[in-house]
């Protein structure tokens, strides 16, 4: 199995090996990784509660919420190149300025904050919006289900590693600074070092650039014939973004609070936070490369899924048993089985989407995430001060359920249309991830049908 995905890589074009580098930089700094241990316990430590917790979360999520649905637009208009960029440089620049909260008043520092995170999300939606519609584009059609998988992967290593950084580096700042980890200050240098990757970032995404015809994949292939196909590619938007939003209220809430709960209600230490959280992510790499292998035995909407109900699953020991190690298993399974659906359920949605409206679908699908993660980080805020963490908890994975069965009830009834027939991707191999030269249709053969937070 490594060796065939070994072989995609290397039959990758330029562009997509770039958007692979830049998933690992993502991965290691914002998007899971020295970010997501550090940020909120650093906002702790500007002596704020659980519920601005919530609140700055939710107002970030809501700013990826909205920005996805204008990055759609403008990807689709401007191309989706161009956006990744004034996304990735609006990122950087709130990573910059955000670690100098601590430097400010404590009058100011609410509204500091705010704005970083506004041009941190805003940007991060623009970026993600449009980089996965990119990397469709130049990636051969036989070839995506493994090379989301490789995304993810990649993307889970990358988290991993940034999730021992993002532990260590407070406790080794505090010692050097005489400081005690109750401290605003060694929480700032992480956060400092997360912008100045942003830079690494906005680099690699300069060095992309429009694919020329050779990369583009025919507009032919939405014609795919055999394949379950929506009477509507808009009701088909309007449907997905309604199952994203429920599907990922779970990872949501976990992710908002994982770390919040681990050091304000069962006192656990930043550097043990940050190896759970590492862990997490590392397990998350197998899980993805067994994405596509899953796949091809049952399907990808199928595969997509078993990858959530088994995230609802892995929440019962956050909701039931307050103790470390029975969070830490919960955290762990949940990224595991969200890295199984995630990929899985990209490739099962972009499949069914014309190309031309594949930027939309993306913009809709995030800004349905966007919300949900909005709300249940604002909700969850007030619920944990009222009810307790628990309780925030089994509302997410509740959510989830509902966005599992009824994705779960649509994809049991395109198997049960004639005309949809047994559908199986082909096996990754290197003969078969070779682009269909240009003017000629594509042949995808029994091929069916990709999250992430």
């Amino acid at each position: 199995m490594l060796s065939a995905y070994a072989q995609t890589l290397r039959a990758t074009n330029r562009n997509a090996r770039l958007i692979l580098l830049l998933s690992a930089i993502m991965g290691l700094s914002i998007d899971g990784g020295i970010y997501s241990v550090i940020f909120n316990l650093y906002v702790l430590r500007l002596n704020f509660g659980p519920e601005f917790v919530g609140q700055i979360n939710s107002m970030a999520n809501l700013t990826f919420a909205i920005g996805s649905l204008t990055a759609g637009w403008l990807g689709t208009r401007y191309g989706s190149r161009r956006i990744m960029i004034l996304g990735i440089a609006a990122g950087m620049l709130g990573s910059l300025a955000l670690p100098m909260a601590d430097l400010l008043d404590q009058h100011w520092r609410a509204p500091w904050l705010t704005v970083t995170m506004l041009l941190i999300f805003g940007g991060l939606s623009f970026y993600f919006v449009n980089s996965g519609p990119f990397l469709i584009r130049v990636t051969a059609v036989s070839a995506r289900g493994a090379i989301f998988a490789i995304q993810s992967a990649i993307s889970g290593l990358a988290s991993f590693t940034g999730g021992l950084i993002g532990g260590i580096l407070p406790a080794l700042f505090a010692a050097a600074l005489g400081l005690t980890m109750l401290a605003a200050a060694p929480y700032r240098v992480p956060l400092l070092v997360v912008g100045l990757l942003m830079v690494a970032a906005l680099f690699i995404v300069l060095r992309t650039h429009e694919p020329d015809a050779a990369e583009l994949e025919p507009e032919m292939v939405e014609a795919r014939p055999g394949a379950p196909r929506p009477r509507s590619a808009y009701s088909l938007i309007v449907f997905m973004s309604v199952v994203r939003f429920l599907q990922v209220a779970g990872v949501g809430a976990t992710v908002t609070f994982f770390n919040v709960y681990m050091d304000n209600a069962l006192q656990v230490a930043t550097p043990t936070i940050g190896l759970i959280a590492a862990s997490a992510r590392l397990l998350a790499v197998p899980a993805a490369l067994l994405g596509p292998a899953l796949a091809r035995r049952i399907g990808y909407g199928e595969a997509a899924v078993l990858g959530s109900l088994g995230s609802v699953i892995s929440m019962a020991p956050l909701i039931l048993i307050p103790n470390p190690a029975a969070a830490g298993i919960g955290f762990l399974g949940l990224l595991a089985f969200t890295s199984i659906r995630y990929p899985t359920f990209y490739v099962f949605m972009m499949e069914r989407t014309p190309p031309r409206l594949r930027a939309a679908m993306t913009g809709a699908g995030e800004m349905a995430a966007g919300f949900s993660f909005a709300l249940i980080s604002l909700a969850g805020g007030y619920i944990i001060v009222q009810f307790g963490y628990d309780v925030t908890f089994l509302l997410g994975a509740g959510l989830t359920l509902a966005g599992t069965l009824l994705f779960g009830v649509y994809v049991w009834w395109l198997r049960q249309r004639p005309e949809a027939g047994k559908v199986t991707p082909p096996p990754i191999q290197e003969t078969a991830i070779i682009p269909p030269l240009v003017g000629q249709p594509a042949v995808e053969g029994a091929e069916d049908e990709h999250d992430s937070v």
